[in-house]
């Protein structure tokens, strides 16, 4: 049995799916041979966290118009709640949210039903902060089904297949800087305070987590109010980041998730009444907080990051083709 025979079944169930979900799920605005981006995210359920994604989405069909441009979660709860949703007629009047996301596929079936219309060329962009368990496993799927062939060239079912990396996952200095610089606001507010910029990443507990800290290296070395990044998952926890602020003697903290979107991490971990959020942790050893629940899909500066990500996969296929 080859190597790949695991992601070959995924496929096939992937196209099965396409088969009986409704008929609304399959009601895709797209040409038949216009390219097509999808945009994967985790996903929230929560509907004001919501509007981060679809900012990003939105900017991202504005600079690419002769795209079709789909959002897939990968989160498989979240899709079963907005799919349980897409039933509530009292929900879809109380809410003005998209049709697409009340079906919303995971990124395998996302690229089902898009090949399912015509093969086409498809990128695919992480919209993660940077290459943890969900970027991995999505690059594995990618990877996998750009390797597909046909006997014919024509009949290969991804003629053009590419993920772009998450916003933090390259961690050259450039792109470091330029993630730095989409926080300058927060940044600068910080040291109007003449506090400190805590950030609440997710991080997780299976790879590397040095690309929060190169983030963080690079926010310091661009601002002079001193910023920590703290995770959900992994380290540096909450407790390391409170033995750096006392070193600072700061008394002011701005705190902010460094998340596409402030859903339940940042509503209730970072910013809840409870007697653990990171809030009232910091309260009750006498910091002054400022909460910033904003996540950074509503911050165009960092959208722009996904999309400088979009333009270097389609540069790389252009210059392909051409050899």
């Amino acid at each position: 049995m080859s190597e790949t025979s695991p992601i070959l079944w995924l496929i096939l169930a992937a196209f099965a799916a396409v088969m009986i979900l409704p008929s609304t799920a399959l009601a895709y605005d797209r040409e038949p041979q216009k390219p097509a981006i999808v945009l994967a995210a985790f996903g929230t359920t929560d509907v004001d966290a919501l509007q981060a994604i679809l900012n990003v989405e939105n900017k991202v069909k504005a600079a690419f118009p002769g795209y079709d441009v789909h959002v897939a979660f990968t989160s498989n709860i979240i899709r079963k709640i907005w799919h349980e949703r897409a039933n509530d007629q009292k929900f879809i009047k109380a809410n003005k949210i998209p049709k697409e996301i009340y079906n919303i596929g995971n990124p395998l079936t996302t690229l089902a039903l898009i090949q399912e219309n015509g093969s086409r060329d498809i990128l695919v962009q992480s919209l993660h902060v940077t290459n943890g368990s969900e970027f991995d496993d999505l690059n594995k799927i990618v990877t996998q089904l750009s390797k597909i062939d046909a006997f014919q060239e024509s009949k290969r079912p991804f003629p053009y297949l590419a993920l772009g990396s998450s916003a933090l996952g390259q961690a050259s200095k450039a792109e470091l800087e330029r993630a730095a610089g989409a926080l300058a606001p927060l940044a600068a507010e910080a040291k109007a305070a003449g506090g400190a910029l805590l950030l609440m990443g997710h991080g997780n507990e299976h790879l590397d987590v040095k690309s929060y800290r190169q983030f963080e290296k690079a926010m310091n070395d661009m601002y002079e109010a001193p910023v920590f990044v703290g995770l959900v998952e992994g380290s540096p926890e909450l407790d390391d980041v409170m033995e750096g602020l006392k070193k600072t003697g700061v008394k002011n903290v701005t705190l902010a998730p460094l998340m596409l979107v402030a859903g339940d991490h940042a509503k209730n971990d970072m910013a809840g009444d409870e007697e653990d959020s990171w809030a009232s942790i910091l309260k009750n050893a006498g910091y002054e907080v400022k909460i910033h629940l904003q996540g950074l899909g509503l911050n165009d500066s960092w959208a722009d990051i996904y999309i400088e990500r979009l333009r270097s996969l389609e540069s790389e296929h252009v210059k392909a083709a051409r050899k």
